[in-house]
């Protein structure tokens, strides 16, 4: 009995992110003895030690497998590398007759069912027909998920899917003609790198987009969708959504497992963005117990539907509680999301199943300035520091990420009993990592 983990990001179809080895290789976290892991790249040893150190997998036991490059194209799991002949005898032999218990992939993408069928196992993949037929491109679309979460009753921010030049124009021209911020937002971009912010408001802080731009007339609006048609619409092949933007307000999630039989709850956090996502904090320290009960509450709802269409997996449902305290949804994640592995893995598995109880868990991305010349470099530091995650005390510093070798980061998480402290060990980490090694960072 053994299970297949692939470590597949967003769908090359729909977006192409470079270089993102490093971030697929938290698939690691999910291992567990005997597994049979697929990485898009030759992994980074030191972090798949780490890794199965803090969650007591037998290194020895795993089989890593790293398929044929695409075209050239390095860190990315394709359609046609997962179908590679070369890749499939691998996983065929690693099997060694063992039966498949299941597929698990980061990306519900349907080069993974077509995988899982090749191998002769469709049923191992959960939700496979929905997946096989680009269901994933459906759960991970900004614009889907507004038709869906309407059609399920959820609150949603004022606002519309656009198609064309006109409809944005008016869509935008809507809020910001009566004095509202508009937001508008790329079709399959996360964490705010396809967030633009348009407003008839000066001096706007972007929280959660990259930048803002003033308008103050429908012709400056018309002008504004001209200019960034092509950006908005990833030259004219997706539709994007114009939503009202509402200062102030905290941004949340409410995750799931969907399976046959049930919607099983995981996880609440906040997302904090400078401009874009920089960290999440889990469980979200100060958000009133009856606003987080109506997140949940319509998180749920919002699965339904997904459940309904056959989706099995994780659901990321992201919202934002406003100012006057109103809960409006802004997307749903059908995958394995960048959090899911902080509270199921390092949360219920390192630090204890009760963690959300006595404990803070704050993740982040480095800062710029920060940096390290490579992955045992960071251990080292932080075993040197007394910030490593000590298991006795259920409290410290867990890397979280593989290393990146762009800029020399890691993501790190800190376990710690309240926000406070949590914040006070980040405050110790940018003294111990900023400008450390950064030169070499690349080589």
């Amino acid at each position: 009995m053994v299970r297949i983990l692939v470590g597949n990001d967003f769908d090359d179809v729909l977006r192409t992110r470079p270089a993102s080895g490093w971030w697929n290789q938290r698939v690691a976290w999910f291992a567990e003895d005997g597994d049979i892991v697929i990485m898009p790249a030759e992994p980074d040893e030191s972090f798949l030690s780490y890794v199965t150190t803090m969650t007591g997998t037998q290194r020895s036991s795993l089989t890593v497998l790293v398929p044929p490059r695409d075209g050239g194209r390095s860190d990315t799991l394709s359609g046609r590398s997962l179908t590679d002949e070369r890749l499939l005898g691998e996983i065929r032999t690693a099997l060694a007759g063992r039966a498949v218990t299941s597929v698990f992939p980061l990306w519900p993408s349907a080069s993974v069912a077509r995988m899982a069928s090749a191998l002769g196992v469709p049923n191992a993949l959960a939700g496979h027909g929905f997946a096989e037929q680009s269901g994933g491109a459906l759960l991970n679309s900004k614009t889907a998920f507004r038709a869906i979460a309407a059609g399920a009753g959820v609150g949603l921010p004022r606002g519309r899917v656009c198609a064309d030049h006109e409809d944005a124009a008016d869509a935008i021209w809507e809020l910001v003609g009566a004095g509202h911020i508009a937001m508008l937002k790329k079709d399959y971009m996360s964490g705010g790198a396809g967030n633009e912010i348009v407003s008839p408001i000066p001096d706007v802080t972007p929280v959660g987009a990259k930048n803002v731009v003033p308008a103050t007339d429908e012709e400056s609006v018309h002008r504004y969708v001209e200019e960034r048609w092509d950006w908005l619409s990833d030259g004219g092949r997706h539709r994007f959504v114009v939503e009202q933007y509402h200062p102030g307000s905290v941004a949340c999630f409410a995750e799931f497992s969907i399976t046959d039989d049930d919607i099983v709850f995981g996880a609440n956090g906040d997302m904090l963005s400078e401009p874009v996502v920089t960290k999440q904090i889990i469980p979200p320290p100060e958000c009133p117990p009856q606003v987080l009960e109506e997140l949940t509450r319509q998180g749920r709802r919002l699965c339904e539907p997904l459940q309904a269409m056959g989706y099995r997996g994780t659901l990321g449902a992201d919202g934002l509680i406003t100012p006057a305290g109103e809960v409006f949804f802004t997307e749903y994640n059908g995958r394995v999301s960048g959090s899911t592995h902080v509270y199921r893995i390092i949360g219920e598995k390192v630090v204890g199943r009760d963690f959300m109880k006595d404990r803070i868990l704050l993740e982040g991305f480095w800062p710029k300035g920060w940096s390290v010349p490579s992955f045992d470099t960071a251990v080292q530091l932080l075993t040197d520091a007394g910030l490593s995650y000590d298991p006795d005390t259920r409290k410290g510093v867990v890397i979280s990420s593989a290393f990146d070798r762009r800029d020399g980061t890691l993501l790190h998480c800190v376990v710690e009993e309240s926000l406070a402290r949590a914040e006070a060990t980040d405050a110790q980490l940018a003294r111990l990592f900023a400008g450390e090694g950064g030169s070499e960072a690349a080589q």
